[in-house]
């Protein structure tokens, strides 16, 4: 009997077949002390054993820029920083020097300090420097003690590899030949070996958590990176299911017939617009693949969380530039740093909060701090010059916040040459608050669009954290209030003339896509990932009928009734083949 598992969707596409383990943990350091005249000569073995690993870690930065590319590349300054960090640094040298501790013993006591600081902050970005600890660990230690190293061999044969912790060093050595796909315990989408394996277009399933070590060496495996599903030990009918949907997509793919790549279109010839979300420049390859129409929602955190300093207006600007240039025909969407919540940039002293998801956050933040903000603000402008560029700001709440960052924005633009710079810049709001729903109308003549997202619009309406597992059946996002409340808010926009586009995770599930098409949006942001099923959805739909549909349910007061008659309506429109590949790949039942 097949069981399933589900963790993080962290790098799209499907992979069948044996399951291998690569474990590399390293056997436990030996406690050895010494004696007083033995301090210096530890402390110097330390530092060249340092050093040595500071330059290979930098060689293998270059090797990375060569091979993958300069943005990938930068996944490794943040383990050449710590290697150069004072803390972790003197604090060997300390316990060499105090507590007469062998290198090896010193250095392997300060980095757990350092893991369980890590550990300690909860905040799941910060957690995933985890994994450039745990390289920076088999460097050093390895150059101290020549008995500790590991195989980390690959076997012969295409395999799922299976890691407890994938390390940055590692994943950019994996071959797409013969890796078919990775699973992990821990880590999360924006890990750094998650955005390798997305460059190498390795499917990816992060943050399986301890049952994938149930999964014994030589097992079955069928695996999603788009949905972070997971079938161990499938039944005959899972795998004929699994070639079906891989023969379905592949077919689609090679026809590229129309709504593939070319503008998508519903059942009864209403236009539907797909972007694509972008968590960083390393995405743009499968964003363009997908045939999306540019970017609805470029998150920008990738530039600063686990950074000690604030990454400098030149950075910024390479990186935003290389999505607009992406896209020469369509407009991408900066979100400006939603940091804050669980998010945070070390450069920053966030103090710790009772409810960070609902403290100093986001443009809060940004305001706060203009030196942050208005570098972030220059480099987006001079960006806007190759191409269309939109700035879309996160966690708005007033008017106030609003003047103030188009305020700054045109003392920007005013300070960079013309020829630098697009001197309009389209400027919108995240609608993910309460406050922005019931004053958008009052908003509308300050912006020139709005993004909804339903992730945290869900949680803050139905006051349930979205990360809480004991509360997820109440985080429903058509939850009648919230069906009402999309509803007005199109509405709203509507008649205030403001574009819409819709950038949560709900266009991602059918019966939510149905529904927000039925109450009119038209415009959405989705991952690269999601494209073929929401493609399907769309070209299978009738925008008259969910329309008529949606109508009817506007008075329902449990969710199920408005769940039902929607997945009802999915499953009756959808192909017979195409409905089978939809239930593989997400559940066209939903929640």
């Amino acid at each position: 009997m097949s069981r399933r598992l589900v963790g993080v969707a962290a790098a799209p596409g499907r992979a069948r077949g044996i399951a291998h383990w690569i474990v590399h943990d390293l056997p436990p350091v030996p406690h050895r002390t010494i004696g007083a005249g033995e301090v210096e000569r530890e402390i110097a073995r330390f530092e060249v054993a340092r050093e040595r690993a500071c330059e290979q870690i930098a060689q293998l930065r270059r090797v990375t820029a060569r091979q993958i590319g300069e943005i990938e590349a930068k996944i490794f300054d943040p383990q050449l920083l710590m290697l150069e960090d004072p803390e972790l640094v003197d604090g060997t040298v300390s316990y060499i020097r105090e507590n007469f501790l062998s290198a090896e013993r010193a250095f392997d006591w300060r980095l757990l300090e350092f893991r369980f600081r890590f550990l300690d902050s909860a905040h799941h970005m910060v957690v995933d420097r985890l994994a450039d600890l745990q390289d920076i660990r088999f460097r050093v230690l390895s150059d101290l003690h020549d008995g500790l190293g590991v195989d980390l061999a690959v076997p012969d044969q295409p395999a799922v590899l299976l890691f407890r912790e994938l390390t940055p060093s590692f994943a950019v050595g994996l071959d797409p030949e013969r890796v078919l796909g990775v699973l992990t315990m821990g880590g999360t989408r924006a890990a750094h070996s998650a955005i390798i394996a997305r460059t190498l277009d390795i499917p990816a399933v992060v943050g399986i958590g301890t049952d994938l070590e149930q999964v014994a060496e030589g097992t079955s495996v069928i695996m999603d990176g788009g949905s972070g599903r997971v079938i161990v030990d499938p039944t005959e009918e899972e795998i004929e299911a699994y070639e079906r949907l891989v023969t379905h997509l592949k077919l689609r793919q090679e026809t590229r017939d129309e709504g593939a790549a070319g503008p998508n279109y519903t059942k009864d010839k209403v236009r539907i617009r797909l972007a694509a979300n972008l968590d960083a420049p390393d995405g743009v390859r499968a964003a363009v693949r997908a045939g999306a129409e540019g970017v609805g929602l470029f998150r920008s955190e990738f530039l600063v969380i686990g950074r000690r300093v604030i990454p400098d207006e030149d950075e910024q600007y390479q990186a935003y530039r290389t999505v607009v240039e992406a896209f020469p025909e369509h407009d991408v969407t900066l979100r400006t740093f939603d940091i804050g919540g669980d998010k945070f940039p070390l450069f920053l002293d966030m103090q710790s909060e009772e409810n960070p998801y609902l403290g100093w956050r986001a443009i809060r933040v940004c305001l706060d701090r203009p030196d942050l903000f208005r570098s972030q603000l220059r480099a987006a402008v001079r960006a806007g010059a190759h191409g269309a560029l939109k700035l879309m700001i996160p966690f708005v709440i007033s008017l106030e916040e609003l003047l103030r960052t188009r305020e700054m924005l045109q003392e920007v633009i005013a300070s960079i040459p013309e020829e630098s710079g697009d001197r309009g810049i389209p400027l919108g709001v995240m609608v993910e608050t309460p406050a922005v729903v019931e004053t958008l109308d009052l908003l509308a003549p300050y912006i020139d669009f709005a993004s909804l997202g339903t992730n945290d619009l869900t949680q803050y309406v139905l006051a349930a954290d979205r990360g809480n597992v004991r509360l997820a059946h109440l985080a429903d996002p058509l939850h009648p209030a919230l069906f009402r409340m999309y509803h007005r808010i199109r509405e709203t926009a509507t008649q205030s003339d403001v574009d819409v586009t819709v950038c949560g995770d709900l266009p991602t599930d059918p019966i939510g896509l149905a529904a927000l098409i039925g109450l009119g949006y038209r415009q959405f942001s989705i991952p690269a990932s999601s494209f073929p099923v929401v493609r399907e959805i769309v070209r299978s739909v009738s925008t008259s009928d969910l329309r008529q549909l949606c109508d009817s349910l506007r008075d329902r007061t449990i969710t199920a009734e408005i769940r039902a008659p929607l997945a009802d309506y999915v499953e009756a429109a959808l192909p017979a083949d195409t409905a089978s590949a939809v239930h593989l790949s997400v559940g066209v039942t939903g929640r």
